[in-house]
């Protein structure tokens, strides 16, 4: 077992990134502005080693073609993992063989709920902490509204409603299980899925797929969630949080937030009397970010205190993999172990 202290702060700690697409240059500008100190690159493009040392000034020997052989060299204490999907359990289980403490992995967390276990099992045994990097908890869009879903004026949440455009369900639908987790505070229990027909090219590379389409996902408390992710849409990512007394709209990509309540003298009246007069809030938060959320699931993680932790991304694996199951059969599917397959590999990037 890794023995290991946990640092007050991650000034200092020696952290390995591999992967250094798009996604993987924002974790090396977050580790940076929090004062980490990259001492591995790891990427199979010279290009991409290449851009990631020059834009931050680092040593071109860190970069490494071989992850496996980076983590043995540098030994960091702090590992990146964004990669696709099929490697994030191999490389785990390598940057916990070569002693690192902390990780924090791309989504969606593995190709299969067995490599997710397996990751979870190797992290636990070496005392190492795991992060998959669902920021949902970490971002204004989805803090702010967590503050005034559930108070007086607008009364308990029923449903959340998410319109987007041409995205895969598991490139977002995965974030948003999460993100219904985080703001019901409760776990999804069924899901039901409608696939489109129309398979679109992946750009990380031909033998990566990721639907589109529509799902149902339900609570056993109530509150449910529809998404739809259609490949005919071309703009917008709008969620729609409706509650009893009210509906909060907020445009996710300009950070634009509309809040109508019932007046409260209008409370009592039944829900059928859904046109009675209201009051408008309009307000503003900061538009989608995905480097200080990361910055905040380090730090959450290196206190040991509410970050998404392999629990986490788990849960929003095993919805991902239930819409599938259920798209394939026609019918709801239960998140849980007896109704899904565990060794099923999946194509997500």
């Amino acid at each position: 077992m890794n023995v290991y202290l946990r640092p007050a702060t991650p000034a200092g700690l020696r952290v390995g990134i591999i992967g250094l697409g798009r996604m993987g240059l924002r974790h090396l500008q977050a580790v940076r502005q929090l004062g980490m100190e990259p001492v591995g690159l790891a990427d199979l493009s010279d290009a991409a080693l290449d851009t990631a040392c020059k834009q931050h000034g680092l040593d071109r020997s860190i970069g490494y073609a071989d992850a496996t052989a980076m983590l043995k060299q540098t030994r960091p204490q702090a590992v990146v993992i964004a990669t696709t999907a099929p490697s994030h359990a191999a490389l785990t289980l390598a940057a916990i063989d070569g002693g690192a403490h902390y990780l924090l992995c791309e989504k969606p967390m593995a190709a299969s709920l067995q490599e997710a276990d397996d990751m979870i099992d190797a992290c636990n045994g070496a005392g190492a902490r795991l992060a998959i990097n669902h920021q949902m908890r970490f971002m204004a869009q989805y803090t702010r509204v967590k503050t005034i879903v559930g108070s007086e004026s607008l009364g308990p949440l029923v449903s959340i409603l998410v319109a987007g455009s041409n995205f895969g369900l598991a490139m977002n639908a995965s974030h948003y299980f999460e993100m219904f987790r985080y703001m019901t505070g409760q776990p999804v229990t069924d899901v039901q899925a409608w696939f489109e027909e129309k398979t679109l090219a992946n750009p990380r590379g031909a033998q990566f797929q990721d639907r589109s389409g529509r799902l149902l996902a339900r609570s056993a408390a109530g509150p449910a969630m529809y998404i739809d992710f259609s490949a005919d849409a071309g703009w917008g990512l709008q969620v729609v949080y409706i509650c009893r007394y009210g509906q909060i709209v907020v445009d996710e990509l300009s950070g634009d937030v509309r809040v109508a309540a019932r007046k409260p003298e209008f409370r009592d009246q039944p829900t059928s009397r859904y046109g009675l007069p209201v009051d408008v809030h309009l307000e503003a938060v900061e538009p989608a970010d995905t480097v200080v959320p990361t910055m905040k699931v380090w730090q959450a993680m290196l206190d040991g205190s509410g970050w998404p932790d392999g629990a986490a991304g788990r849960h929003a694996l095993a919805c991902l993999v239930a819409t599938h199951v259920s798209h394939d059969s026609g019918r709801a599917v239960r998140i849980d172990d007896d109704a899904l397959p565990r060794a099923e590999q999946f194509p997500w990037a």
